[in-house]
């Protein structure tokens, strides 16, 4: 395919490619809506990011217990994967692979 601008057209790329095969970490986000007493009972402030610490290990239970969770399968290279097959958009052109835990949450990313 010939350059445009410098660079090759996004449709002669995805033709190009015929198989790709991605692996990496899946992860699992859960996401819920909380109120302030939930922030506040495991010491998290909105629009921030943290490292988790012990007093955090039951922020999951909680969620899922009492509170209507999502469960979105995710990480960089999972994303990376969909957004890929999404642009070729020929069935199995894409293949990812991870490994998961043996526990409830890595049951979830595999149903």
């Amino acid at each position: 395919a010939a350059k445009k601008n410098g660079t090759y057209p996004l449709e002669s790329t995805m033709a190009a490619i015929t198989k790709l095969f991605c692996i990496g970490n899946p992860l699992l986000d859960v996401s819920a809506e909380v109120d302030q007493a939930f922030l506040d009972k495991y010491d998290v402030k909105l629009n921030n990011a943290i490292l988790a610490e012990e007093k955090h290990v039951p922020v999951f239970e909680d969620l899922v217990a009492n509170h209507k969770v999502q469960f979105i399968a995710g990480g960089a290279t999972q994303n990376t994967a969909r957004v890929a097959q999404w642009q070729v958009n020929v069935p199995g052109a894409v293949t990812y692979t991870g490994c998961i835990g043996k526990d409830k949450f890595g049951q979830n990313l595999k149903d």
